[in-house]
């Protein structure tokens, strides 16, 4: 018994292998960055501003220039620097932030494998600061700086998040920093799609996504895509029924705005308008339109540069794509 049971091992072993194999968006994205040099630099403009006395703005003002508008008068800034809610904010991000211990390293990696494929590349300064609860802007690139807003990723149960739909909440987390980061850059690369129809709009989100893939290659496909490990589940076993769902309904070419709506903006659920809906993830076209542009990166030996350049429509023909059963 014991040769057949090596045996048995020897063949779980090997089809975990390929399992795991599987899951990997593209082999080829895993590369070495360790020597790259990167010059981070990091301004907490969040302590440095909230919570201090009215009395140091023209200090502040001289030192961070590009955060006062002209337009603003000063009687604004001299109110938010003691406004209570605001200082209430302040009390939760300097709990979970002290310092820059839980951002600093993963956004240096990132940096790090964009300026792999963009040599060219300089790190932006990054600037801490309130969104003012603005959840749905967690990021801004502006070229040589980022703004980012720490209220953004206090963690999903925060009390200061109570009342926010957990669809939401649920990328509130300091693990979703350097994606927001991320994705702040990649929405500055990619243009809009030139077709206003579904399948161009899922590829150029696919683009997007594939940017993710190649920027954080150890980053777990359900936090590029903003879903639950539940979400993502749903999205990988019904795959196949949600392409022929889209074929059959003739959705592919159709630019209809609804479409926007129902499969690819922020949302709890797609809208297939069946009673299951409530189980599927909100993004599914644009997760569709990953699998397409996935399909077609690993079937074509195309450059992160040239997939740029390359028209979604030729990007879904090249890619043979055929969903997982």
């Amino acid at each position: 018994m014991k040769p057949l049971f090596c045996r048995l091992n020897l063949i779980v072993t090997i089809l975990l292998i390929i399992i795991l194999t599987s899951c990997q968006p593209d082999n080829k994205l895993i590369v070495d960055v360790s020597k790259i040099p990167i010059n981070l630099q990091i301004e907490r403009f969040d302590t440095a501003f909230y919570g201090q006395n009215p009395e140091k703005l023209p200090g502040l003002k001289k030192r961070y220039p590009y955060m006062f508008p002209a337009y603003v008068p000063d009687s604004i800034w001299q109110k938010k620097m003691q406004d209570s809610l605001l200082l209430d904010l302040k009390t939760e991000v300097d709990r979970i932030y002290p310092d820059n211990q839980k951002f600093e390293a993963p956004i240096k990696d990132l940096f790090r494998h964009i300026k792999y494929y963009y040599p060219k590349f300089e790190a932006p300064k990054i600037i801490t600061l309130y969104s003012d609860w603005n959840y749905l802007k967690k990021a801004v690139y502006l070229d040589s700086l980022e703004l980012l807003t720490l209220d953004n990723f206090l963690g999903e149960n925060n009390r200061l998040y109570k009342g926010i739909p957990a669809y939401i909440r649920q990328n509130m987390t300091p693990a979703n920093i350097p994606v927001a980061v991320a994705k702040s850059i990649i929405e500055t690369q990619i243009k809009p799609p030139n077709s206003k129809n579904l399948l161009s709009k899922m590829v150029n989100y696919g683009k997007q996504l594939y940017f993710l893939d190649a920027y954080l290659p150890q980053t777990p496909d359900y936090l590029k895509i903003g879903y639950t490990e539940k979400k993502m589940k749903w999205a990988q076993q019904n795959e196949e029924a949600v392409w022929q769902y889209f074929i059959e309904n003739d959705l592919l070419y159709s630019t209809k705005s609804d479409l926007n709506k129902r499969f690819l903006n922020l949302a709890p659920y797609s809208k297939f308008y069946t009673e299951q809906d409530m189980e599927s993830p909100g993004y599914i076209g644009r997760y569709i339109g990953w699998q397409i542009v996935r399909s077609f990166m690993k079937k074509n030996k195309v450059s992160l540069q040239k997939l740029l350049r390359t028209p979604e429509e030729e990007i879904f023909k090249k890619s043979n794509y055929k969903p997982k059963k």
